[in-house]
């Protein structure tokens, strides 16, 4: 496939942006991690969000930001932003993953949904964090469009070591890395006519990743369309060394009373040759992050989850993302 991991001409729209994000959990250590770093041209900047999930209900939050020119080519040996550092090694074989400097060590990462005015003092503890992970990929990308609006997704094996203050972990685990390059519409077309607390939970995308092992992982997402269908985009399954695509995907989701907190999942749907596939999560820490838009905001409920998919048990990501008005 062509090499899409450098940066892609920037097109005209003014919501244009090119990411890349990367995941991974080991369950030994019950380390996990998300980061995402995105080149907003239309903002003119750069910004980075990298978050561990730690045992229990913890969770170590970063952000941090740059700005940035028009072209971004000139970025490519140089994706750096705040304390965030990644670097291609070998295009779709291997990148390094590297943090150093401050980071809110949270008790409890639900406290996020609050707004930060309203938390109590002491929701977090300053905390050093530094980090130096390879994410080596172990399959080709899914590539689910590209040309102007592209986006592929690729299952990978992450090891490295991670310190914050006087604690320090050794990981090694599986995860998913994506790239998405044009125009990011992250209302997906939704109006902002309500907040969750009206209306209940109603998302508008469902993002999955999972690893059950080097031989066995699935990604992809569930989008509702402006008129209310639900639309399978770019999911894929990874299985002895073949990606099959997915079709017809469907998340069924209970949450914590009177919350958007999702606690556990079950997504149906079959492969393009015809398997049906059921698989239960249950979310056994959580991350909200918020996207600011000109209307009020996308809240993203980042649960860290285990899977169950017949006998195999893996881990990975499930996203539920919410409109919010302002």
């Amino acid at each position: 496939m062509v090499n899409h991991e450098s940066m892609h001409p920037v097109g005209n729209d003014p919501h244009w942006s090119e990411s890349y994000y990367f995941n991974f959990y080991d369950p030994e250590t019950q380390v996990g991690m998300f980061t995402r770093m995105g080149w907003r041209t239309g903002s003119g900047w750069a910004d980075a969000l990298h978050v561990l999930f730690l045992p229990g209900s913890r969770v170590v939050f970063t952000y941090g930001r740059r700005n940035i020119e028009r072209n971004l080519s000139q970025y490519d040996n140089d994706l750096s932003v705040g304390n965030l550092t990644i670097k291609c090694l070998a295009p779709h074989e291997k990148w390094s993953l590297i943090y150093s400097g401050e980071a809110q060590d949270i008790a409890d990462g639900t406290i996020l949904l609050q707004r930060s005015k309203s938390r109590p003092e002491g929701w977090y503890t300053a905390a050093q964090l530094d980090m130096s992970l390879e994410f080596n990929c172990q399959s080709s990308p899914h590539l689910a469009s590209e040309d102007d609006r592209g986006h592929f997704e690729q299952a990978g094996e992450v090891s490295g070591k991670i310190t914050l203050g006087n604690e320090q972990w050794t990981v090694k685990g599986h995860g998913i890395r994506d790239k998405s390059w044009g125009p990011r519409d992250w209302s997906m077309g939704q109006s902002l006519t309500a907040t969750p607390a009206e209306a209940g939970p109603s998302p508008h995308v469902y993002w999955f990743s999972m690893n059950f092992g080097p031989e066995v992982a699935l990604g992809g997402s569930i989008i509702k369309s402006p008129e209310g269908r639900w639309e399978t985009f770019g999911s894929w399954l990874l299985r002895d060394g073949k990606t099959t695509a997915l079709a017809d995907l469907k998340v069924e989701s209970d949450y914590k009373a009177d919350s958007i907190i999702h606690t556990d999942v079950v997504i149906t749907g079959k492969t393009v040759e015809g398997e049906d596939l059921r698989i239960t999560g249950q979310v056994v820490n959580m991350c909200p992050t918020k996207v600011p838009t000109e209307n009020g905001a996308i809240l993203i409920m980042e649960g860290l989850a285990r899977y169950q998919w017949n006998e195999l048990t893996g881990y990975g990501i499930s996203e539920h993302w919410h409109v919010m008005k302002k």
